[in-house]
């Protein structure tokens, strides 16, 4: 391709995402076939503190009881983010109990080695003066290397339990909507690895960003 049309492929692209409406506080863009958006605002300093857990909560809706630890603190709630990758045709795991967290300092109970299913997604974030979406795993750091495989969770028989308000989790959680597969309750208990807020790439606590929520398999 020649340099001026690859020069217009940018342009149209980069006038593409800029032309994408942002979602008003509170709700959730449903776009199919598989992606969704709500407003976040920046909260690393609790991400990092976590009161007791720390690197654990990646979004969380803002009244939910996990927020203050929240690196992203949503405005949508995790209910309405749930329902809005269902009706995409999002297809939860449900597959973690109650014990996978309850128990996970229990070396003879196998409920905190297990790994959520469901289907795959991405996290992009939409960041103040950027053209292009930013992905999750590129704002964080994890020493110990195996990063993020993100699964539609669902685990919505939880929410009135907890409470929590937990969309993403960097772990594989029964009270998130969105986990990771990549590193299950135990690894937490046992201190696999902590995630953290890599320097200087997000905003100031307090910004307001988009959260783009993508599926990645075709729904059937």
């Amino acid at each position: 391709m020649r340099a001026a049309g690859k020069a217009a492929v940018f342009a149209a692209a980069a006038g593409a995402l800029a032309a994408t409406p942002v979602p008003p506080p509170g709700r959730v863009a449903v776009r199919p076939p598989g992606e969704i958006e709500f407003r976040a605002v920046v909260n690393a300093k609790g991400f990092g503190r976590g009161s007791g857990m720390p690197g654990y909560h990646a979004i969380v809706w803002k009244g939910g009881k996990a927020a203050r630890d929240a690196l992203l603190q949503a405005e949508a709630t995790d209910s309405a983010v749930l329902d809005a990758l269902e009706s995409l045709g999002g297809r939860p795991g449900d597959n973690l109990p109650m014990a996978a967290w309850e128990d996970r300092r229990d070396p003879d109970n196998p409920a905190p080695d297990t790994v959520i299913r469901g289907t795959p997604v991405e996290i992009l974030l939409r960041l103040p003066g950027r053209r292009a979406l930013v992905p999750l795993a590129a704002v964080l750091e994890d020493p110990a290397g195996r990063g993020l495989d993100m699964r539609l969770g669902g685990n919505r028989a939880n929410i009135p339990v907890w409470k929590s308000g937990c969309i993403a989790c960097l772990y594989s959680c029964p009270g998130s909507k969105v986990g990771n597969a990549r590193y299950t309750e135990r690894d937490f208990a046992r201190g696999r690895t902590r995630f953290s807020m890599r320097p200087g790439a997000l905003p100031a606590d307090g910004t307001r960003v988009g959260v783009v929520i993508r599926l990645l398999t075709s729904p059937r």
